[in-house]
């Protein structure tokens, strides 16, 4: 299941790429593994925490983090 979540967030990754939205020295792979060990860590932060409520809030603002620092400097706002 994971190899194919990383699948299709590396296909999201390289049309992101090719409509120009995402910056040209990003390491799409590298991206994919932070992406996804971010998530990972928002889930045993929520089992440790047993709040699922705050995954959810913090998830909202980890993508945005992600968006903005993947973001081409040419797409304008990433969110």
């Amino acid at each position: 299941m994971l190899a194919q979540y990383r699948q299709l967030l590396m296909r999201l990754l390289e049309a992101a790429a090719q409509r120009g939205d995402l910056d040209k020295n990003i390491n799409q792979q590298a991206a994919a593994s932070l992406f996804i060990g971010s998530i990972q860590g928002l889930v045993m932060q929520s089992m440790v925490a047993g709040s699922p409520l705050a995954m959810r809030e913090q998830a909202e603002a980890v993508l945005a983090i992600f968006e903005r620092g993947i973001a081409s400097q040419n797409s304008g706002d990433a969110t």
